[in-house]
C-alpha cells in the first residue's frame, strides 16, 4: 500500500495470498507480481520490463491510488467504499451459496 500511496509501481512477491480488492481490481495492470519460487530473479525480471510497459503500469498505479486512500469523511471510491463493495460482493456469493 505504501508504494501505491507514493505513486510507485508495487512489486509483489506472490505467496498465494489474497491481495486487497482482488475481486475488484486487476493487480496485473498496475503491479509486478513475481512468484516466490523465482524471487531470486527479481532484479532480472524488473530490468526486463520495457519503458512503455513501465509507463503503463505507473499510469495505472496513479489511477488506482484513490482506492487505497482513507478520507474523513469518506469520498467516492476511496478505501472505505472499496471495502464496503467487497463485503457486499462476498455477501452475494454467500447468499447464492445458501440457495
Amino acid at each position: 500500500m505504501d508504494s501505491i500511496h507514493s505513486g510507485c509501481v508495487p512489486v509483489i512477491l506472490y505467496d498465494e495470498y489474497e491481495l486487497p480488492f482482488n475481486n475488484i481490481l486487476d493487480w496485473r495492470k498496475f503491479s509486478v507480481i513475481i512468484n516466490k519460487d523465482i524471487a531470486h530473479l527479481v532484479e532480472q525480471i524488473l530490468e526486463s520490463i520495457s519503458d512503455s510497459k513501465f509507463i503503463e503500469l505507473h499510469h495505472n498505479t496513479v489511477k488506482v491510488q484513490r482506492h487505497f486512500e482513507w478520507n474523513s469523511p469518506s469520498r467516492r471510491y476511496d478505501a472505505f467504499h472499496m471495502i464496503m463493495y467487497e463485503l457486499w460482493l462476498r455477501h452475494l456469493v454467500l447468499a447464492q451459496a445458501s440457495y
